[in-house]
């Protein structure tokens, strides 16, 4: 196996599957339910090497997991909720390398090029690092989610699978107790966030407001959209 350069608490990913992993920019013709959600990392996970079975007993020479793994956070607009998931570091890509397009006219001729301007600016979020009770803050996926565009034969569906995030009022802080983070022999065993942001925002599915916590690395403040 390459040695892997592994993400971090907070880093935006997604499934390899995404459409927008692409040679050129393109509008999603894939049905919108198909498209995996934008995540940010909650927790790196570190297999032992000595226990962990990475290799096929059965197929010699045939990888069937991963020294590292990640417990991946992601809104669930339809009904306004977060969901938690453990996925393989092999199973994901940095939103970085997502193609989104932009249009550009010039002498009436249609031009399609990557909106590098976009990634360039998440590249440049600042997480909050200041608490304030009652600040307004958002999800780091909130704009890359909405700026998905699709084909027209799928526009007027996609609004019904959406993993785009409200605005968040700040309710509540709290640090995280940094225990079993190495194995005996000093490895590390698993990285988490030292300080976890409680957020409020209104739940439309249950019509009710919801809070949760989550890591600070999450939120950025003064988005644009």
């Amino acid at each position: 196996m390459e040695k892997i350069t592994c993400f971090d608490i907070g880093d935006i990913i997604t499934l390899k599957s995404h459409p927008l992993f692409s040679k050129t920019p393109k509008k999603i013709s894939e049905f919108p339910a198909q498209v995996p959600p934008l995540m940010l990392i909650k927790e790196v996970l570190f297999e032992n090497k000595e226990k962990k079975k990475i290799f096929s007993e059965e197929i010699e020479n045939t990888q069937v997991a991963d020294l590292i793994k990640y417990n991946c956070v992601f809104f669930n607009a339809n009904r306004s909720e977060f969901h938690e998931k453990i996925i393989y570091h092999s199973f994901l890509d940095g939103y970085s390398n997502l193609k989104y397009y932009r249009k550009i006219e010039k002498d009436k001729k249609l031009k399609i090029e990557i909106d590098k301007q976009l990634i360039a600016e998440v590249s440049k979020y600042q997480i909050v690092s200041d608490y304030l009770y009652g600040d307004v803050i958002q999800f780091k996926t909130k704009k890359l989610e909405q700026r998905k565009s699709y084909s027209s034969s799928n526009e007027r569906i996609s609004g019904n699978v959406s993993f785009q995030t409200p605005n968040f009022v700040l309710s509540g802080i709290k640090n995280e107790n940094q225990t079993d983070l190495f194995y005996q022999n000093g490895k590390e065993k698993r990285k988490i966030s030292k300080q976890f942001f409680k957020v409020m925002w209104f739940n439309h599915f249950q019509q009710k407001f919801s809070e949760h916590y989550l890591p600070k690395e999450f939120f950025v403040k003064n988005l644009e959209i």
